[in-house]
């Protein structure tokens, strides 16, 4: 006597792999740290140019710049809401430079990643 399994979990495995490949959620992100708000206005200046609103966040060790994701093709940045929040759109560049918004990714399990560095500016 044959028996036969069905393993429909493994049949859409490669798929499932391909759609989780390059998910754009917060915690691929990174952040600086400045030693004050102002440092950090004067350094993401760039973005406030382009239509960011809030690009850093105060805390109580400084401030944060916004989040930023380098990627193949350019790069990603999230900034925040009057409240204090994630952003609900950011700004994204291309590989010539070009700015343009897009919808701002959530916030994973794996929450926020941070860098301590206290200096960068905003690319552009």
């Amino acid at each position: 006597m044959r028996k036969s399994f069905q393993l429909p979990l493994l049949s859409s495995l490669p798929a499932l792999l391909l759609a989780c490949g390059d998910r754009d959620d917060l915690s691929r992100y990174n952040r600086v740290q400045y030693s004050s708000y102002e440092q950090c206005m004067q350094a993401n200046r760039a973005a406030v140019t382009q239509g960011m609103t809030n690009p850093c966040q105060k805390s109580g060790r400084g401030a944060y710049g916004p989040y930023v994701r380098y990627l193949g093709g350019g790069t990603r940045y999230v900034g925040y809401t009057t409240t204090g929040g994630v952003a609900t759109s950011g700004l994204s560049y291309d590989k010539q430079g070009r700015a343009s918004s897009f919808k701002a990714p959530g916030v994973s399990r794996g929450g926020f990643t941070s860098s301590a560095r206290s200096g960068g500016s905003f690319g552009g």
